[in-house]
């Protein structure tokens, strides 16, 4: 449909309201993060050409209860409300929120997006409250819905008619993802996104990601393909964030950042270059990186470093080779040692995640040597989780299939709470597991490094400040407390 015709158009749902659910994930969110909802502002920028109003309500970062939540839907009264089930744990708290919705108005549409409800579209849409469910990418199926002002026969779309669940056939990948819309931040502007308290912003510099380990997504998601999009889109992108001077972080979401290590490269020479002639803000970066791309390109990870990026998350999953081989990771360990190595020689922050219960034949003793280990290596923050099954993953199939999953309620797929047994060990003996792990590591395995990278790449006053050294404090003491409340649960 051409232009002039939308404009033209009457829609069937004229107000229409994106919301993210105020879901806090057991852990990680008591070290206060909270991003930018990047999914929504990219669904919003496909429909900002449409004669249709547009508000997203980030529920999490206004903290928002069901009341509050309830009055805003009120005041707005959108006639069709989008709801993002960004992971698993959050199904729960976005159905009430539906419920909410219903009970301010019956006839506003709701409709689910997200991993969660791609890969369970049947038990999602069996909610009485849930009307359609956009599977895979949003941002064409979402704007193609608002234009036809039906779910039939669109593409991605599964949703209920007469009482039959229908699933429409899949929609294919967005094909030129390189001209893919900037998403539209005027409408979380005013939202106060931090990690650690500074102020942030989130990129997507690409989608997917070419390997295939065994316990992610990613790849079923994107169909094995890794989309990038062109260096100077993502210029373009970063000039447009540096008009609000409060931002000083970027977070690249990229589940697979470095997957073409030269792109990187050159994305970090004109970063510098920008800089230098004042075009952008004096941004620091964080990213996840998988290690062997930092073992092998270590000049990219040089120029990383002077492009301001101080911060990086890898996943180490195991120190155990022939775990790591069985997930799929692709790299032994001896490449997170050298990847270490060169993390720290240019200054920047080494976050590593381990996971307990990869091995299903792995017994408790040999789970507490590889904690104790990784007290020995030099990993600026550590932390280990539960294995935990997500739907859509061979890791579900896998488990399902021998009988190891013990709870298919969503609510604790947070990878702290145990839904899984493995051979050797029960649920109740891998959460011990987890909270020996935090017992023994603390997280932080180097005060000492760990303050003397910071003060090289945010200097003294970042470091000492005290609202975040604060901050750290109350974040630890959540997480201690947390433990302790799961121990005599």
């Amino acid at each position: 449909m051409d232009d002039e015709k939308l404009k033209n158009q009457n829609f069937n749902w004229e107000k229409i309201l994106l919301i993210k659910p105020n879901y806090r994930a057991t852990g990680w969110d008591y070290y206060n993060m909270d991003f930018p909802p990047i999914n929504l502002t990219y669904i919003a920028s496909y429909l900002t050409d449409l004669d249709v109003e547009i508000e997203i309500l980030d529920a999490k970062v206004k903290n928002l209860n069901y009341n509050q939540i309830k009055k805003r839907i009120k005041k707005y009264n959108p006639d069709l409300v989008g709801i993002s089930v960004f992971v698993s744990a959050a199904l729960e708290v976005s159905n009430s929120i539906a419920k909410i919705v219903k009970e301010v108005n019956s006839k506003c549409t709701v409709v689910y997006g997200g991993r969660h409800p791609t890969f369970e579209p049947d038990s999602t849409i069996k909610s009485n409250e849930v009307d359609i469910i956009v599977r895979g990418e949003g941002e064409l199926t979402f704007r193609e819905l608002i234009i036809k002002g039906t779910p039939k026969d669109i593409k991605g779309i599964s949703y209920k008619s007469n009482g039959k669940i229908i699933h429409n056939p899949d929609r294919p990948l967005i094909k030129n993802f390189k001209d893919i819309r900037f998403p539209v931040r005027k409408f979380t502007k005013n939202n106060k996104y931090k990690m650690f308290t500074v102020r942030l912003e989130t990129v997507e510099t690409s989608r997917g990601c070419p390997y295939t380990c065994k316990f992610c997504t990613t790849h079923i998601f994107n169909n094995n393909l890794w989309r990038p999009r062109p260096v100077e889109k993502i210029i373009a992108e970063l000039k447009i964030i540096s008009q609000n001077k409060k931002i000083t972080d970027i977070f690249f979401v990229d589940d697979n950042l470095t997957a073409n290590t030269k792109r990187i490269e050159n994305l970090c020479e004109r970063i510098i270059e920008c800089k230098k002639k004042k075009e952008i803000n004096d941004f620091k970066f964080f990213a996840q990186i998988r290690v062997d791309s930092l073992v092998k390109a270590p000049q990219m990870v040089n120029k990383m470093s002077k492009a301001g990026f101080w911060a990086i998350f890898i996943g180490i999953e195991s120190v155990n080779e022939d775990t790591l081989k069985e997930m799929r990771k692709g790299f032994q360990f001896n490449k997170v040692i050298e990847a270490l190595r060169i993390l720290h020689d240019n200054n920047i922050i080494a976050i590593g995640n381990l996971i307990i219960g990869v091995d299903l034949n792995e017994t408790e003793e040999e789970v507490i040597k590889e904690i104790k280990f990784m007290k020995t290596i030099d990993v600026d923050i550590v932390s280990f989780v539960l294995l935990t099954p997500f739907p859509g993953s061979d890791t579900m199939k896998e488990l399902d299939e021998q009988g190891l999953v013990v709870s298919k309620d969503w609510s604790k797929y947070t990878v702290f709470e145990p839904v899984i047994k493995t051979h050797q060990l029960s649920p109740k003996q891998l959460y011990d597991l987890l909270y020996f792990s935090f017992r023994e590591l603390k997280y932080i395995n180097d005060w000492k490094g760990l303050s003397y990278r910071v003060l090289k790449t945010r200097g003294l006053l970042f470091l000492l400040n005290p609202r975040r050294l604060l901050s750290l404090i109350n974040s630890f003491l959540k997480v201690r407390t947390l433990f302790k409340d799961f121990k005599k649960s």
